[in-house]
């Protein structure tokens, strides 16, 4: 069966960048002269965020030192982490806890520490444990605006700031701060605009170099539909991509000349696997839009996937919707008959 005429599309799916927080990240055990006092318990939750959203995440296996253990107890989307410290722990120090968000892995630290007992038997108690976050435009310098006892929002570039001060029966206390950083892969930044241009062309490789056009131009028999797609973002930044049609040849003039273009109802960039938009496929020969009986007597239409040598479906339009785009994919129509 003859390709008659043929484009591509692509559609891609832009995903936020995700921040996990330990509601505590630290913890001071009550000790002997030597070691933990007896058996001791803290308790951590684990929170998730993608953006502004908190999404499901799960705890790994946590590798421990004797006499420490950290137990997820697997609850969704927050799960509470138990951490268990007996009198064989002997050393302060730090374990890692992977956190687990789908396919990816962000490794969190735990940190613990010892309060030893003086040599002349007195014992110094915590009396309070105080867990406050702020966000910070630095990693390094702690921020100074007011702490918030519960987990703000942070903004892609920013950092999330968690502050622990205990205080002990004797008065003293001791404030340790934690940092983690929401990083930016894109997906902060929103489309501002999206620009579409055509133009004609000789080759089917080599992008052509004369002025673009926001409307279709004729296209000679055996040449090609070049389709410029300028993405403008609201940081400034912007992408460009090209698709390319060939106009087949059917028929001794120019009138005959057949011509396919693809265009989506919602764009062609989504975020966050929010995708759902209708794929269109529109027929021109010799510059007029054909439909109906006279579309079907020139051939049938077929979308392909990613290169894909069997069709995904046939027909002017093809449905696309959530988990049809992992990242980006390459959708080809074919005019064949």
């Amino acid at each position: 069966m003859a390709i008659k005429a043929s484009a591509q599309i692509d559609l891609i799916d832009l995903t936020d960048g995700f921040t996990v927080v330990l509601t505590n990240e630290n913890h001071t055990f009550l000790g002997t002269t030597s070691a933990v006092d007896g058996t001791q318990t803290a308790t951590c939750q684990v929170q998730a965020l993608q953006g502004e959203n908190v999404v499901n995440c799960e705890v790994g296996d946590v590798t421990c030192p004797t006499g420490l253990s950290i137990v997820s107890d697997g609850k969704t989307p927050v799960p509470t982490l138990t951490i268990t410290a007996t009198s064989a722990l002997t050393k302060s120090g730090s374990v890692i806890i992977p956190v687990k968000i789908g396919e990816i892995t962000i490794n969190k630290t735990f940190s613990w520490s010892i309060a030893f007992r003086g040599s002349n038997g007195t014992s110094v108690t915590i009396k309070s444990t105080e867990v406050t976050y702020q966000v910070g435009a630095s990693g390094t310098t702690a921020p100074t605006s007011a702490w918030s006892s519960t987990v703000p929002t942070v903004g892609q570039g920013a950092y999330l700031w968690t502050k622990t001060v205990v205080t002990y029966s004797d008065g003293k206390s001791t404030t340790a701060y934690s940092v983690s950083y929401n990083a930016k892969n894109g997906s902060s930044v929103t489309v501002s605009k999206t620009e579409v241009t055509y133009q004609a062309s000789t080759s089917g490789t080599t992008t052509p170099s004369g002025t673009w056009s926001s409307t279709i131009p004729n296209v000679a028999q055996g040449s090609y539909l070049w389709t410029k797609t300028v993405v403008t973002y609201s940081d400034g930044k912007s992408t460009t991509s090209y698709s390319v049609s060939r106009q087949g040849v059917n028929g001794s003039n120019g009138k005959d000349a057949l011509v396919i273009v693809i265009s989506s109802s919602n764009g062609t960039i989504f975020k966050n696997t929010d995708i759902a938009t209708t794929l269109t496929a529109r027929v021109y020969q010799g510059g007029a839009e054909v439909t109906g009986s006279a579309l079907a007597a020139l051939g049938t239409i077929k979308w392909y996937k990613d290169g894909a040598t069997t069709s995904t479906a046939s027909g002017s339009t093809l449905t696309v919707q959530a988990g049809d785009v992992d990242s980006r994919c390459n959708y080809t129509v074919q005019l064949e008959g």
